[in-house]
């Protein structure tokens, strides 16, 4: 991490710190489109999240561009300032509804130093910035190197889950051992015992708005008692919203017309997020895994459409695991920008290693679930 003490000043670019997003709209959609990033770092996902969640905690926007001697854009971090306690905070727009956090830093971008960029930055800005608190990081995004996953970053609580898609619906199938295949057709061939069965992809208009108003009732109903967020009118205006921009697909699977599973992800090139995932849990319909079936079903959508890349987001699954081969190690950064923020940065590093050892521990993570969900304040082990 690192003091103040001692820095040598660097200025290779000129930064400006913004507070509306939408005064950085032409820089973030060039950037977005030449430099490496995850669907999450889209204009529509920032702009959907910090009018919605972002708001309803207290944060503001802080865009900090930086810029080449010409004048273009070569570096845009969509970041949100708030405070913790005493100290001012800035961090990642998108929150716990982010699996994939990184800037839009075009790859020629020569920065410099990124602890001083970023202390020049929080100089920069209106509010009093501590702490730069950089969460769920991966050290590359779409081939090329982060360079804000500094060194000495703490390895993120969780990882995240991908694979990439093969080029045909066959070679996807070939990835199942046989038993596995058997398995599926089975719980298929028992939910159609029940009633027409129909899968939906890449739903519309209203249809897709009914399919996500479903889905969050029936996260709602499960996690009720356990995680309260999604009862919460922030939630529920953040993801209609996002459908409603066009950023979000939504794809469904049906018994005789009702949705009994639902999945919404984010689409960039040509790589999928799946962000927000649910089931029905009545008995006869949840005994036929109706969640597993609609995720293979969506995966065979994608490699039908040319997509090359999937991801399940972060978080620690069981139905992750069959499907993505490659676990992405992400990490937290934090870098202090005064002398408050040198003292409280060590209490951010500890308390991201203590939540760490307590998920990747299977024993502390289910007691750290009863303790908490006794008070309705737990995080499930994924939110996919």
């Amino acid at each position: 991490m690192g003091d103040l003490a001692g820095e040598v000043e660097e200025a290779p670019v000129a930064l400006d710190v913004l507070t509306r997003l939408e005064d950085a709209r032409a820089d973030w959609d060039d950037l977005f489109a030449r430099a490496p990033a995850s669907a999450y770092q889209s204009y529509d996902f920032c702009n959907v999240w910090m009018e919605t969640l972002g708001r309803a905690q207290g944060l503001a926007p802080m865009i900090v561009v930086a810029r080449a001697s010409g004048g273009r854009a070569v570096a845009l971090l969509p970041l949100a300032f708030g405070r913790v306690g005493p100290l001012g905070v800035a961090r990642f727009i998108g929150g716990r509804e982010s699996n994939l956090n990184c800037g839009l830093i075009a790859r020629d971008a020569a920065l410099g130093d990124m602890r001083l960029l970023l202390r020049r930055a929080a100089r920069a800005a209106p509010q009093s910035v501590d702490l730069f608190l950089l969460r769920n990081q991966p050290r590359s995004c779409a081939g090329a190197a982060n360079p804000l996953a500094l060194p000495g970053s703490s390895p993120s609580p969780s990882s995240a889950h991908a694979t990439a898609l093969p080029a045909r619906a066959a070679d996807l199938d070939a990835r199942l051992t046989g038993d596995a295949r058997k398995k599926l057709r089975k719980k298929k061939t028992r939910l159609e015992t029940l009633g027409a069965v129909v899968f939906e992809h890449v739903a519309t208009g209203h249809r897709a708005r009914d399919i996500v108003k479903t889905l969050l009732a029936q996260k709602a109903e499960r996690l009720r008692g356990v995680d309260a967020s999604f009862e919460r009118t922030d939630m529920r205006d953040f993801v209609l919203r996002l459908v409603e921009t066009g950023a979000l697909e939504a794809h469904a699977l049906t018994l005789d017309g009702r949705i009994i599973a639902a999945y919404a992800g984010l689409p960039h090139e040509r790589g999928f997020s799946a962000m927000l995932n649910s089931f029905d849990s009545e008995e006869e319909i949840a005994r036929s895994s109706p969640g597993d079936l609609l995720l293979h079903a969506l995966m065979r959508d994608l490699v039908a459409r040319g997509f090359t890349r999937f991801d399940l987001g972060v978080g620690e699954g069981r139905y992750k695991n069959a499907v993505c081969d490659e676990t992405i190690a992400l990490v937290d950064t934090i870098v202090p920008a005064s002398p408050l923020g040198v003292v409280a940065a060590p209490l951010f590093v500890a308390a991201t290693r203590a939540k760490r050892q307590i998920k990747q521990t299977p024993w502390m993570f289910r007691r750290a679930v009863r303790l908490r969900g006794a008070f309705g304040r737990v995080r499930p082990p994924s939110r996919s």
